[in-house]
């Protein structure tokens, strides 16, 4: 795969839901303490795949709500997603702040936050 990412690419990132990180959601809605990692936050990206096939993979192996982030909406907040595919997970990446800043700062998680969609929410099931 290749390390240059396309524009019409998303990254998926799992997301806990509220019973577990409280500070995840407000009124429904992701926070931007979501995308707030000083090790770099982690995503999947879809490549070549169409985006119900990365889902699917994403749920394979990831929990929680799976949501997405336009890399234009990356490059909209100088956001730079990084290609760090593992033996395990060939299409691991990260969104990092900048060439020299890991972290997102906090505008840049709170815009990310804002265009972030959900594409799978999990069911809750009571015994």
């Amino acid at each position: 795969m290749n390390e240059e990412f396309s524009e019409d690419e998303l990254l998926l990132r799992a997301v806990y839901p509220q019973t577990k990180r409280a500070d995840f959601w407000r009124n429904g809605h992701m926070t931007s303490a979501a995308l707030k990692d000083s090790k770099g936050l982690s995503v999947d990206r879809t490549g070549k795949r169409s985006l119900g096939e990365s889902v699917e993979y994403a749920k394979g192996h990831l929990s929680g709500y799976i949501i997405s982030i336009s890399v234009i909406a990356c490059n909209s907040v100088n956001a730079k997603p990084v290609y760090l595919p593992s033996k395990s997970n060939p299409f691991h990446s990260e969104i990092h702040g900048s060439d020299t800043d890991i972290e997102l700062s906090d505008t840049q998680a709170l815009l990310l936050s804002r265009q972030a969609r959900i594409e799978f929410e999990p069911q809750c099931t009571i015994a």
